[in-house]
């Protein structure tokens, strides 16, 4: 990659950045493929909170961010524009993502002091004064400490009536 495309990525960061904070939103990953004609720029963008990032935040980010870039030298040459959520499927692992999370319902597998692993489904309620893993289900909150924890992932239930089976 050749220094005038680099600069052009970072201040296309730059102005990700600047335009997720005005949006009230974080870059959660902001990663650039550089493959030429077909190069892609991917941004991760979250809001912190029970609420998330909904596919109108990632069009107005995208929309916002495809205007402001528009003539970045180094980036003249054509690039994808790839604008989503994290998921609700990415693993919950960081300060940072455990922070976003918090207020969110969680499943975590982790093993308990016989080796075991077992499963615990919560509203993510942060971490205790050791960094444990406070997760709060109806009248109890579990601690779990970090090093115990094999998977975290945000748990999205479908509600509603069942479907009878044909």
């Amino acid at each position: 990659m050749n220094e005038t495309r680099r600069r052009g990525i970072e201040l296309s960061e730059s102005i990700a950045r600047e335009i997720a904070g005005e949006m009230g939103l974080e870059i959660v990953e902001f990663v650039f493929h550089d493959r030429g004609r077909h190069s892609q720029l991917r941004i991760d963008v979250d809001r912190p909170g029970a609420s998330g990032v909904g596919i109108a935040d990632c069009e107005r980010f995208s929309r916002s961010l495809d205007a402001r870039m528009e003539g970045i030298e180094g980036l003249d040459s054509g690039y994808e524009l790839q604008v989503s959520s994290p998921g609700i499927d990415r693993p919950i692992r960081s300060d940072d993502d455990i922070r976003r999370n918090t207020g969110r319902t969680v499943r975590l597998e982790f093993r308990d002091d016989a080796g075991r692993t077992v499963e615990a489904r919560g509203i993510l309620a942060g971490t205790d004064d050791q960094g444990a893993i406070r997760l709060s289900g109806g009248t109890q909150e579990l601690h779990i400490p970090r090093d115990h924890i094999v998977l975290m992932k945000q748990d999205v239930r479908v509600s509603g009536p069942r479907r009878r089976e044909r």
